[in-house]
Formats: structure tokens, C-alpha cells, sequence
């Protein structure tokens, strides 16, 4: 017996027998979801514990997201280790406030407040629990073929396999399990904007007490929130070809990187200038709807089913509920095929959903003439109450509670 097959193995047999790819936070979300249903879940992943648990870049957990977090007996950890966000202010190239989006309401209106995390943390939080459950974790191990059959599926990394009742893949954009097992299917699509990020000391910047500041700039859009005197989480985004991706010198790079901000208002000049180098910058890519999720037993969730565009703060969110309504529909049992089709069922409409907020978002990062400004900045306070609306709609639900329920879009 192989050391995959020996993990594999599992005294609760009644339990149908599942792979997961990918121990990122959707994965790891659904490892954990599934032990508290009595599964016994294998997880599969490429990378090293140093490069999931120390990406140095953040995102915002809406309540909805937390509420699910809350479902896994996660919530406090991730908070403990996070900043509140209490709104979003957004500014034009010259200093002027188009919008005030306040989240201070929220804990009351939804049962958990907005927060910014590092995603490293995050992960560090789902992977010690996976760890105190006992989770059968093979990091370090990429998935290099799989071979569905009749009942189950073979899962290959490199010269050892198992079988399994079934495989989710959680494997990110670009998911191996997708191209592996549906070569037919659509491939992202880069969207024409390019970010930057991270986590930076700047004593001489003020506290923001729990805004996000937001700017469109003449040349970029740039975003940053400090607390206290602790470091500033500062992202920026810009319309670049795809042929302009690479990053030759990490220094230089981060100079021009700068550069786009020199004439920005606020204190986003000062903090992007104290950044010395970048090594790694992010494409944003827009992935195509999808004509299915499943094909027999191999079903894909998170973004490599639907990845939603950072611009709508709902990517990490809409993961770790994806992982508690897949959870809950197994554990319902019956066939595969009808348990997969049924998660679809309740998760499509909500991730477009999620998505379209997304790429509306985007869409004003691409404005750079004096006349696009000068349109963006009188529609823009007109349009955000009504994205505050359609956001509100995204917090209520609760993956927690119920998460079988439809959720009202």
C-alpha cells in the first residue's frame, strides 16, 4: 500500500472517499467543513507551507465571508489577526471625495463586521486547523494525471496514486485539475489591468481608523489602509498590455511603479516610494462563465470554477462558502453526479452574481482621458449607493446557518 493509499484510508467506510486539490483557502475551507460532516478528506498541493502561509498580500473578508469562517469555528482567529474595515473612501485625481461607502454597520445588519487580512494569515489559520483535525495534507505533491472510471476516480502524483469516490478541484485560476480533465472549457482571459501590493512600515502616514482609502489616479488606481502605528496594506492597479507583464528589475520596477503615483493626492505617493523593490506583480484575469462546474465525479469549485475579479472584495468569500454548501450537499448523499449538479445549482447564480460586481468595478480603472475622469467622477456618486445596495445583498447571506438555502441575489 502506497503512503497516499495508507492516508486514504479511513475507518468511517460508509463515507464516500474524497480528493481535494488545492490547500488554499477554499480547499483547506472544504477539508475542514468535511471532517466536522464525519468525511475523511486527502488534500493534494503543489506548493511548500512557506509559500502558502507567506504571501505578504492582503484581502477583505465581507460578513458574508466571515459568517461562513464563523461556520468552521474560525471567525475570532482570523480577526484576531486582522484590521476592521469600516468603509471605503474613494477620491479623484485631485483630492476630491466622490464616495463614502460605511461598513460600520454591518456587524449589527449581518452578524459579522468587514475585515482586511493578509492572505498569509488566513492560511495559516485554515492550515493549523486542518492540521488539529487531523487532515490528511499532502503539500508538496502536484496532482500529475487522474483517470476517471465507473466508480471512482485515480488520482497520480508522480509514481503514486489513489482512489477515490470523487475529486474537487480547489486549485485555483489556473487549475491543473481543469485542464487535466476539461481541455474544452474556456481559459482565462487577461482583462487589461495589472496590481500591485503588499505590506509596508511608513511611520509619517496617519492612521486611517478603519477606511480604505481609494484614489483614481491619473495614471493608476491606488488603495491603502493603516492602524494605529502598525504597517500600511497598500494595493495599487493599472491598464497595461499584456506584453508589459514581466518584471525585469524588481527595483526599478518599483520606482516606475512610483512614478504613476508622484501626482496622486493624499499620502500614496509617500508610501509607494518607500517600497523599494518588487519582485511579482498580478494580472487580473477574467475567467469566462463556464457551460459546467462537473464532468462524472471530478468536480471544480473557487476560482477554478468561477475566480472572482479582485475589485469586488467577494473572491475569498465566495470560496469558503462554496466549501460549506458542497460540504452540506454531500453529506446529504446520493449519487455524484446529482449532489454535484445540485451544489451548481445553488452556487452559479451567486458567483455571477459576484462577478459582474467585479468587473463593473473594474471597468472605472481603465479611465484615463480628461473626459472619462471628468464623466466617472459625476456618475460615480450616483451609481455607488446603488453598489452599496447590490453589495448589501452579497452580505446577507449565511453559509453558516443554512447553507443549503437559495440566497436572495
Amino acid at each position: 500500500m502506497s503512503r497516499i493509499e495508507a492516508l486514504n484510508a479511513t475507518p468511517n467506510s460508509n463515507r464516500p472517499r474524497i480528493a481535494i486539490a488545492g490547500a488554499g483557502i477554499g480547499g483547506l475551507a472544504l477539508a475542514l467543513a468535511l471532517v466536522q460532516r464525519g468525511f475523511a478528506p486527502v488534500v493534494f498541493e503543489r506548493r511548500s507551507e512557506a509559500a502558502i502561509t507567506g504571501d505578504g498580500l492582503f484581502l477583505t473578508l465581507a460578513p458574508n465571508g466571515l459568517n461562513a469562517l464563523r461556520g468552521l469555528g474560525l471567525a475570532e482567529a482570523v480577526l484576531a489577526r486582522g484590521l476592521s474595515t469600516e468603509g471605503l473612501a474613494i477620491y479623484n485625481e485631485r483630492g476630491r471625495e466622490l464616495g463614502l461607502i460605511d461598513y460600520r454597520g454591518h456587524g449589527a445588519a449581518f452578524g459579522a463586521p468587514s475585515a482586511t487580512v493578509r492572505r498569509g494569515d488566513l492560511a495559516a489559520v485554515l492550515l493549523g486547523a486542518a492540521r488539529a483535525a487531523g487532515i490528511a495534507l499532502h503539500l508538496e505533491r502536484p496532482i500529475t494525471g487522474i483517470e476517471e472510471g465507473a466508480d471512482g476516480v485515480t488520482v497520480s502524483t508522480g509514481e503514486e496514486s489513489a482512489g477515490f469516490d470523487m475529486l474537487v478541484a480547489s486549485d485555483g485560476l489556473r487549475s491543473t485539475v481543469r485542464r487535466l480533465v476539461f481541455p474544452d472549457l474556456p481559459e482565462p482571459v487577461y482583462s487589461g489591468l495589472v496590481g500591485n501590493g503588499g505590506v509596508i512600515d511608513v511611520p509619517e502616514v496617519p492612521a486611517t481608523n478603519g477606511i480604505m482609502r481609494m484614489t483614481f489616479g491619473r495614471e493608476a488606481f491606488f488603495g491603502y489602509l493603516k492602524e494605529g502605528d502598525g504597517p500600511v496594506l497598500w494595493f495599487d492597479t493599472y491598464p497595461a498590455e499584456e506584453s508589459e507583464l514581466g518584471i525585469g528589475d524588481p527595483e526599478a520596477y518599483a520606482a516606475a511603479v512610483a512614478a504613476r503615483h508622484r501626482g496622486d493626492p493624499l499620502d500614496n505617493f509617500r508610501i509607494v516610494s518607500a517600497v523599494r523593490s518588487i519582485s511579482r506583480n498580478f494580472p487580473v484575469f477574467d475567467m469566462p462563465s463556464l457551460p459546467r462546474w462537473s464532468s462524472g465525479r471530478v468536480l471544480l469549485m473557487g476560482d477554478a470554477a468561477h475566480a472572482v475579479a479582485p475589485h469586488s472584495g467577494q473572491g475569498a468569500s465566495m470560496a469558503i462558502e462554496d466549501a460549506l454548501v458542497l460540504a452540506a450537499c454531500l453529506d446529504t448523499g446520493g449519487p455524484v453526479e446529482a449532489v454535484f449538479r445540485r451544489f451548481e445549482g445553488l452556487r452559479r447564480q451567486r458567483v455571477e452574481t459576484a462577478i459582474a460586481i467585479g468587473r463593473q468595478a473594474g471597468s472605472q480603472k481603465h479611465a484615463q482621458s480628461w473626459l472619462e475622469r471628468r464623466i466617472r467622477d459625476l456618475i460615480l456618486p450616483l451609481v455607488l449607493p446603488l453598489g452599496r445596495k447590490a453589495q448589501e445583498r452579497m452580505f446577507g447571506f449565511r453559509a453558516d446557518l443554512n447553507p443549503l438555502a437559495q440566497p436572495v441575489q
